[in-house]
């Protein structure tokens, strides 16, 4: 009996690269054991290295370079891009019997739908943004503007036009429920991380630590990307009132707001006068290990107003590295659930500054009698790679029987 094939479109592909491909590598990896596989990404040197190491058949197109940090650049790479991935695909079309991708870039989301509407076939997504509620927290546009009501309409169409959709969040889910009207079609599958990945490693022989003069202080991190809709300026504003002298924040990623973070750094560093913030800067991929143990405590923010927008990778990626959580996000999101569901650490409301620098001041002092929470285990019983895999591909084998 031949077996099916399956077209995976990734923005983004590779071990080692970033969350985003990490993640899409380990689903092709999982697929490759039950389906022929075919992958439609950008050439990159990560997707090349991928690609000839599990010996993944792949249609390389263009990649189209772009800032991130400019909507305008951002918006011109999404279109190129998209154009490159829709040639791609339409090429594949009659050979497969399913298309997989994300919600990145959403403009080939967009254009998938479009295709869908012209050449029928089935299609399987893994959302990880809904657009265009993102764009509001991000403050790109208001919810009340004539521009929102027109996209709002539009992706209702598109978030509708595939079989099935995975979610990463219950509050997600609740979101597009009510977006698609099709509340049948929309799995919820959680993040997840991998323990042979991430380890394990005593804070006072953490190179990064060492390097700071840190192993005796209480050290609180963020980890990742400092987007605009990661709230990082209320955490900062926080961090400014904290009163515990063994307190230390170190902020490892980059993004948009970087040069806030390092400006709020230097502020608050010359008004106590030593080092109390660090910025580092970025890690690659395959130090993620190194950075994540780099701490006591992880910091995981959303801006207001995200509930159902995202759930952050890295809070899976600290619970790996068995570090408790503070969160800083909206009531009832996906990450207050999970710590209100386990014991792994603590949650603040958004908008809550003075009650979030209390909290870093009293989790800090309990990290002084070592009353931290443990959470690797829970990770490994319910969140990992093992779990969310499986799930994935039976939604895969659900999604072709359609």
């Amino acid at each position: 009996m031949s077996r099916k094939k399956v077209l995976i479109l990734a923005e983004y592909i590779g071990e080692n690269h970033n969350s985003t491909a990490y993640y899409w590598s380990q689903i092709v990896k999982k697929l490759q054991q039950e389906y022929d596989v075919i992958l439609i990404t950008p050439d990159t040197e990560y997707a090349r290295g991928f690609s000839k190491q599990y010996t993944v058949e792949t249609r390389y197109v263009k990649f189209a370079k772009h800032n991130k940090n400019s909507l305008i650049s951002r918006l011109k790479g999404q279109l190129s891009q998209t154009r490159s991935f829709i040639r791609a695909v339409k090429v594949e079309l009659k050979s497969v019997d399913l298309v997989f991708s994300g919600t990145n870039p959403i403009v080939t989301m967009f254009g998938l739908s479009l295709l869908k509407f012209f050449k029928a076939f089935k299609w399987l997504v893994l959302v990880h943004d809904v657009f265009p509620n993102n764009l509001v927290p991000a403050k790109v546009i208001t919810k009340s503007s004539f521009s929102y009501r027109i996209l709002t309409t539009l992706s209702k169409k598109v978030y509708s036009s595939p079989e099935q959709l995975i979610c990463i969040g219950r509050d997600m889910k609740e979101l597009l429920d009510k977006k698609t009207g099709k509340e049948s079609q929309i799995e919820f599958i959680p993040n997840w991380a991998s323990t042979d990945r991430v380890t394990e490693i005593p804070k006072k022989q953490n190179e990064l630590i060492l390097e700071l003069g840190w192993q005796d202080n209480t050290v609180f991190q963020f980890f990742g990307n400092m987007g605009r809709l990661q709230g990082i300026d209320q955490l900062l504003e926080a961090i400014g009132k904290t009163k515990c002298e063994k307190s230390r924040f170190l902020f490892i990623g980059c993004g948009s707001e970087v040069k806030q973070v390092q400006r709020v750094a230097k502020r608050i560093n010359s008004e106590v006068g030593y080092e109390r913030v660090h910025y580092y800067g970025r890690l690659d991929l395959e130090k993620n290990n190194l950075g994540l143990n780099a701490c006591d405590v992880a910091l995981v923010t959303l801006a207001p107003g995200m509930f159902g927008l995202g759930v952050p990778s890295k809070a899976y990626f600290s619970m790996a590295a068995n570090k408790p959580i503070i969160y800083v996000g909206d009531k009832n999101s996906e990450l207050e659930r999970l710590l209100s569901e386990y014991e792994l650490g603590w949650y603040c409301n958004n908008g809550k500054v003075s009650e979030l620098s209390r909290l870093l001041d009293h989790v800090s002092n309990l990290n002084c009698s070592g009353n931290l929470s443990q959470t690797r285990d829970v990770l490994i019983s319910h969140f990992s790679e093992k779990i969310a895999l499986d799930a994935i591909a039976n939604q895969v084998a659900k999604t072709v029987l359609l």
